[in-house]
């Protein structure tokens, strides 16, 4: 049986269910690297995430934080893409962007 999810969310990036059921799977190959990509990925995450928040005192302020929101999301597709390729290559995700059992 296949799992039904979607590989990508609507921002164009890996989806929280892909990157769940990568996690998963990542124990199964026999070097770490998908695990360590997932987790660089969650702190990007959460730093992009951090930036929407961050305290403005100035002008400038402003503009650096949306800077680094932007550069922030920059490296979240790259690393996205990185950890689907990876997948594909380790054998996770089939031909139909499924990830397999």
């Amino acid at each position: 049986m296949k799992n039904e999810f979607k590989l990508l969310n609507e921002a164009g990036l890996i989806s929280e269910e892909a990157l769940e059921l990568l996690r998963q799977k990542s124990t199964d190959v026999s070097c770490q690297c998908p695990g360590h990509l997932l987790h660089i990925y969650k702190s990007i995450q959460a730093f992009t995430e951090y930036q929407k928040n961050c305290i403005n005192a100035t002008p400038q302020d402003e503009q650096i934080h949306k800077w680094l929101e932007s550069t922030s999301l920059n490296l979240e597709h790259v690393l996205s893409n990185t950890i689907i390729t990876l997948a594909r290559l380790e054998g996770m995700i089939d031909e139909n962007n499924q990830i397999r059992e």
